[in-house]
């Protein structure tokens, strides 16, 4: 009879929480998309066809190492322990939500300090360049940590990829670039806006390691970054991870995708659910049953469906206090 060792309990109680996460970002991305219908909530920027590489990337990274995330970066954020109840106490932008105090979109501008959540931005690119900066001054302060930096391929378009991604490989800083490949920049599509597809390949033009890695098969895309952050933390410098996935939702709810995506290739996009994918991966390895997972599932709906009904009777913030935290 087969033994299950300590090592390989270890190793399921991880996916587990992958795929948990994973769940629960799912949960709040279609429980936003209704308040948005019922006209209850502003906004939705879905991560839905994103959750595989933001939960592995995240998970790499330890406590006391910084994320720098993108605006779509939900399942990240949640991995760091953002809880549900928080992320609609911004969705309705509530006086107690931790991340902007109700000040901004949900998702779009926020920072989480004792997450080590860097400030988040929506104008493309900019954090690129941050994130390689708070990768220096941890060095300079003598603190051993990692900095993950994550983003669309959209971003890679601007002049501040090249400049933070140059910077980090001059001065051989601890930076894991992530690259969440979709291959749309909001409605253009990867072939009108790069020659090569390839984003990895330009590692090789800074000095810098390249990954391409499929970005819907979650295992290898935690063994890929867990390699990225052992390699920085050696000292050696950046890696530059292209993870390919496809985008299952519009790039926001203000968009929509119909008009220049095929119903075809929408279909397309729907098989390759990286919850899907991870789930019967568990599956076939009996760490988990098609019932389970539906449960786990479920259970993250419910979550977020509450956490929504309670955080919309919440406070709102006092017009007094607008100017809180805002300087001149």
């Amino acid at each position: 009879m087969a033994t299950t060792t300590r090592a390989d309990a270890k190793t399921r109680e991880e996916y587990l929480n992958l795929h948990r996460w994973m769940c629960m970002a799912k949960a709040l991305d279609d429980r936003m998309h209704i308040l948005v219908k019922q006209g209850r909530a502003p906004f939705v920027g879905s991560s839905r066809g994103h959750e595989g590489i933001q939960v592995a990337s995240t998970a790499a990274i330890g406590p006391d190492d910084w994320l720098v995330p993108h605006y779509r970066g939900l399942a990240n954020a949640i991995v760091r322990g953002l809880t549900m109840k928080e992320w609609m106490l911004a969705v309705f932008a509530k006086a107690g939500d931790p991340l902007s105090a109700g000040r901004n979109l949900p998702g779009g501008c926020y920072s989480y300090p004792r997450l080590k959540i860097a400030p988040v931005s929506q104008v493309v690119a900019s954090w690129i360049p941050k994130a390689a900066g708070i990768a220096y001054a941890a060095r300079l302060k003598g603190e051993g940590s990692v900095t993950l930096c994550t983003f669309g391929d959209g971003a890679t378009s601007q002049g501040e990829f090249h400049e933070g991604v140059n910077f980090a490989a001059v001065h051989r800083l601890p930076v894991v670039f992530v690259c969440e490949n979709n291959s749309y920049a909001i409605s253009v599509p990867i072939r009108l806006q790069m020659a090569n597809p390839d984003v990895a390949d330009r590692a090789t033009g800074y000095g810098v390691v390249g990954v391409t890695v499929d970005g819907t098969d979650v295992p290898a895309c935690y063994e890929a970054c867990r390699e990225a952050v052992a390699r920085a933390r050696r000292g050696e410098g950046p890696t530059l991870i292209d993870a390919k996935i496809w985008r299952i939702n519009s790039h926001t709810s203000e968009d929509n995708h119909l008009k220049y995506r095929t119903q075809e290739e929408l279909a397309e996009a729907s098989r390759h659910d990286p919850i899907t994918r991870f789930g019967a991966w568990m599956v076939e390895r009996g760490w988990l049953t098609a019932e389970g997972a539906a449960k786990v599932q479920a259970a993250c709906d419910a979550e977020a469906s509450e956490a929504a009904d309670w955080a919309e009777l919440e406070p709102d913030p006092l017009p007094e206090d607008a100017l809180k935290h805002v300087f001149a």
